[in-house]
């Protein structure tokens, strides 16, 4: 008998779906291979890699006030923004988190931080 022909129902959907996610999986999904690798202007970064997702002013939102196709944390919310402490922000650029690319590969350890006190946090502090 040969085993090709005798198959359960929606084996091929079951092994074409398999083939499909291990190859994102191996080709990866890098979300962060068009951004800017980072060269020491923290405000000018924000702008060209952040600002895309988090909105120029931290919101998550274009300058006309509409939400960003790939919003991110919306860091004016300081009642949120503040319950995190700046290793958690730093631990995300570093690593990635949900939509949110890794930065590993863009920026240092000490550059993530200095972002998260010189830009972060100060969109919570202004509301």
């Amino acid at each position: 008998m040969n085993i090709l022909i005798h198959r359960a129902p929606g084996f091929n959907r079951l092994v074409l779906t398999a083939l499909l996610i291990s190859g994102a999986t191996l080709f990866g999904d890098d979300r962060a291979k068009d951004l800017p690798k980072f060269d020491g202007n923290f405000q000018k970064y924000w702008s060209d890699a952040c600002a895309r997702c988090h909105g120029a002013n931290g919101n998550g939102r274009d300058n006309n006030g509409k939400p960003l196709p790939d919003a991110g944390f919306d860091f004016t919310d300081s009642r949120k923004a503040n319950k995190k402490k700046d290793s958690d922000w730093v631990k995300v650029t570093m690593e990635g988190k949900d939509k949110m690319p890794a930065f590993k590969d863009k920026m240092t350890q000490a550059d993530a931080q200095k972002m998260t006190t010189d830009i972060v946090r100060k969109f919570a502090a202004k509301n």
